[in-house]
């Protein structure tokens, strides 16, 4: 299976919880890409180990990264 990225909001009142992003961090299979957003983290993992994550942090919504391509707006001769 492949790893991907998915996107953990904290929901809670404040900041997020330093011992919910250290049990993210040591947890197997899970590697931290960001962590700069007050409420955010971004995780790359597989899809199991993502869903065990979701149950394990109940003030935590997670969802799949999503990408938008951006369109080519510079005018052009026809």
């Amino acid at each position: 299976m492949a790893r991907q990225r998915y996107v953990l909001r904290y929901r809670g009142p404040g900041a997020k919880p330093a011992a919910d992003v250290d049990s993210v961090r040591r947890r197997p299979g899970v590697t931290v890409v960001d962590e700069s957003g007050a409420k955010m983290l971004m995780v790359e993992c597989d899809e199991e180990v993502a869903a065990e994550l979701a149950e394990n942090l109940p003030d935590w919504v997670m969802g799949p990264e999503q990408t938008y391509t951006v369109p080519d707006t510079r005018k052009g001769v026809r």
